[in-house]
């Protein structure tokens, strides 16, 4: 089990131990921005041949305004166990 499907595990928890202190609220972004990222390559799989997690992650970071490399550290840190 990775961090992601920790957290998502974690359901209505999730959001009181935010409230307590206990998790950061970035992860709360960073989770926002790793499904944007699983949506754009489940995109990709549909369309196109090879899906490209480079691309992904560049579309993903544009639409959020972060940088690539904040990206691909959210990617390895969601993927993570």
């Amino acid at each position: 089990m990775n961090r992601y499907e920790t957290i998502v595990s974690l359901g209505d928890n999730f959001m009181k131990l935010m409230g307590k202190s206990l998790i950061p609220v970035h992860i709360l972004d960073w989770k926002v921005y790793y499904e944007a990222y699983l949506k754009e390559m489940e995109y990709q799989k549909k369309h196109f041949k090879k899906p490209r997690k480079t691309h992904a992650a560049g579309c993903v970071a544009e639409q959020y305004k972060i940088t690539e490399r904040t990206m691909f550290n959210i990617i390895a840190f969601m993927e993570g166990s």
